[in-house]
């Protein structure tokens, strides 16, 4: 166990860090973590707009359009604008890493995004096309804004700007400065969409986006992500950068779930984040919550005292008090059901959700990673069958903790009777 730990501190930690520390990867997680907020209020108001029951509720929306429309106006505004948003946080934060103006990179990066859509004239004025400004133009979103960001750090390196007098006040000569970048971008964009015809947004929504959602709704990504995750924190890494990795794909798959729930058809993918942070992470990575229980009654002081400071953290998916405070890092004894444990989930909840026994996640986006999974787990399905799936869950990691619990305890009682002695 200690060969396997060495090797894996010496190949698979340089591996992620560099890749937790590559601007643009880092940029791209940023970016979607910040419009958090948007999608967590578009969710809410989906939810009160398509509560699924009592069933007089149900009436009442269905007979009052203007209500209803009038709670889905926030949905549309974010969940639907979501790819508009994301270019613009892109573009902040990976203008940020160079140290230019991040709020012009932003900017920047929106105006070139926006320049992939288009605008369509019609007898009575014209209009942008709404198809691939929610989560089926998010590619698209994360190409043009480090496309834009790039060429306005080339131009920085080179001193390519519009010089103004000294006289001009500072932030309209910074404006300035940011004009020939923007107009360089902008023009790419444009000669590549509208003149030479290759639609950026229907390219990626044709080849790329199935290909990615396909192969986050198999079983073969959580497995990955459950085993990668037990491996790093058994080296002591946080496995924070699979999400980054996955976060994009899992954000499509999210819009498209919650739009078709909302036209009232069938929820399309598994492959969205409460699969791993709802139904897995049940108390944090590994589902350590059932484990924390057992500790809170444990008949040893110093785990009981552990559980009960943890417990609290733990019902909000924070268990890096039990994580550290064990330790599980180099921890042989509970490496196996940290593994174990999330592995048998994986195939519970995937057949599960692709047998129907459990409805759709037709709303992702309405919890949070840190919101209880017990709650999470009926607002992401908008149904009692989803609670149902965490608590099956739950019994499954009680089962599977229990004996390596026993373990820890019977070493834990033995070193306090030691002490006791001395």
């Amino acid at each position: 166990m200690n060969n396997l730990a060495n090797f894996l501190d010496a190949k698979l930690a340089p591996i992620m860090s560099k890749v937790s520390n590559q601007r643009h990867l880092a940029a791209v997680r940023d970016g979607l973590v910040a419009t958090i907020p948007l999608t967590i209020i578009g969710a809410i108001f989906l939810l009160i707009a398509t509560f699924p029951f009592p069933q007089a509720y149900v009436d009442f929306m269905a007979n009052h359009v203007t209500i209803y429309n009038a709670l889905m106006l926030p949905f549309n505004l974010t969940i639907g604008l979501l790819s508009i948003y994301v270019s613009f946080s892109i573009g902040y934060h990976l203008a940020k890493t160079y140290n230019i103006s991040s709020l012009l990179g932003g900017i920047s990066a929106t105006l070139c995004f926006l320049a992939t859509i288009g605008i369509t004239a019609i007898e009575d004025g014209s209009y942008i096309s709404k198809a691939y400004l929610g989560g089926e133009g998010m590619f698209s979103a994360i190409l043009t804004s480090i496309l834009a960001v790039e060429v306005m750090r080339f131009c920085d390196r080179h001193n390519l700007k519009i010089k103004l007098p000294d006289s001009v006040p500072q932030n309209i000569g910074n404006s300035f400065d940011a004009l020939l970048p923007v107009t360089v971008s902008v023009s790419i964009v444009t000669m590549i969409v509208h003149i030479f015809g290759f639609d950026i947004n229907e390219s990626i929504a044709t080849l790329l986006t199935p290909l990615l959602s396909a192969s986050a709704d198999s079983l073969i990504l959580p497995i990955i992500y459950v085993i990668l995750t037990a491996l790093m924190w058994f080296v002591g890494m946080h496995p924070g950068i699979l999400k980054a990795t996955v976060l994009p794909i899992w954000t499509i798959n999210a819009v498209a779930n919650m739009e078709a729930y909302a036209a009232g058809a069938a929820i399309p993918h598994v492959g969205v984040e409460p699969f791993i942070f709802t139904f897995l992470w049940i108390g944090g990575g590994g589902g350590t919550l059932a484990l924390c229980l057992m500790m809170c009654f444990s008949k040893s002081k110093s785990i009981k005292s552990l559980g009960r400071l943890s417990i609290a953290p733990s019902l909000f998916n924070i268990n890096e008090p039990i994580l550290f405070g064990v330790p599980f890092i180099l921890n042989a004894t509970f490496f196996i059901p940290l593994l174990i444990g999330p592995l048998i989930n994986v195939f519970i909840t995937y057949f599960a959700f692709t047998s129907g026994l459990v409805a759709g996640m037709g709303n992702p986006l309405a919890a949070a990673w840190n919101f209880p999974s017990f709650l999470a787990g009926f607002l992401c399905t908008n149904s009692w069958t989803g609670v149902a799936l965490v608590i099956v869950n739950f019994l499954v990691y009680f089962a599977v903790y229990y004996p390596f619990f026993k373990i820890y305890e019977k070493k834990s009682l033995m070193e306090e009777r030691g002490l006791e002695n001395e």
